[in-house]
């Protein structure tokens, strides 16, 4: 049997990770009240670990203005996972050229399991919904960057994924198989994922190129829904021209058998 994980541990691995994401939303520097407040932390807790992370190289202090902010250590963890998008910032500024091109919030997604993540988001007024700021999680059959991320998975994987997630599922989250996978057939023909809800947000999504280390991507510009159907076209060539200026013309293909695996989806 393996050994149990210890909870405080979990729980400490937990706030570094959200201490380290609270600076992605477009905070450049925080005090321990600030972060505190945020977070739901105790203060005495908070001012521990910012100066645990100010001791390995993740924060500066700023002892003046009793400020923290991210390092340059920061910013280079993981570059190179990726690094044809992340290592020369190339994604995130072509995301904030097409937010300022499209007059519209814009989305990096990526795939967790059987859920999707939010993990960049560029807002032109600087103002992000809290359904599409960065750490937030969707549904991955039911939102529009789901669908694109699961247009390159062949039939067979898709029905795979529909009935584990029917089985968990209450009634009215379920959804037909063939009905999917004929709806990822469009995506896949049209080259983009299309989204309206009756929340009255809306969607557009692409898919990005694979990564090297087998990890899927999708782009999206999303806002209200009616402004997504009146400029689905002009959007769509936006979010197109933006792809090709950086990774040259893309074209959505479907791709056979599973695209990562899964073990959430081996029965047992």
């Amino acid at each position: 049997m393996g050994r149990a994980l210890d909870p405080k541990k979990i729980k400490s691995a937990q706030r570094v990770l959200e201490v380290l994401e609270y600076f992605t939303h477009d905070r450049e520097e925080a005090t321990v009240m600030d972060i505190a407040r945020a977070m739901g932390y105790p203060q005495s807790s908070t001012s521990e670990l910012l100066s645990c992370l100010v001791a390995l190289g993740y924060l500066h202090r700023d002892r003046q203005a009793r400020t923290y902010r991210p390092s340059a250590r920061v910013a280079l963890i993981g570059s190179w996972v990726q690094p044809h998008f992340f290592r020369r910032g190339a994604l995130p500024n072509m995301m904030d050229r097409l937010a300022e091109e499209a007059g519209a919030t814009v989305v990096l997604a990526t795939r967790i399991g059987l859920e999707i993540q939010y993990i960049h988001t560029v807002s032109p007024t600087g103002e992000t919904h809290e359904s599409w700021s960065p750490g937030a999680k969707g549904l991955l059959l039911h939102s529009t960057v789901g669908k694109a991320l699961l247009s390159c998975s062949d039939a067979d994987y898709v029905r795979k994924i529909v009935h584990r997630l029917n089985a968990e599922s209450s009634p009215e989250l379920r959804v037909s198989a063939d009905s999917l996978i004929a709806d990822l057939k469009g995506v896949r023909g049209q080259g983009y994922a299309l989204g309206v809800h009756e929340t009255g947000g809306g969607m557009l999504a692409v898919l990005l190129p694979q990564s090297n280390h087998g990890e899927q991507l999708a782009l999206g510009i999303c806002g209200n829904a009616s402004m997504i159907t009146a400029r689905t076209d002009e959007l769509v060539r936006l979010l197109r021209a933006a792809v090709s200026r950086q990774f040259g013309p893309v074209a959505v293909s479907r791709v056979p058998g599973r695209p990562i695996a899964e073990p959430m989806l081996r029965a047992g």
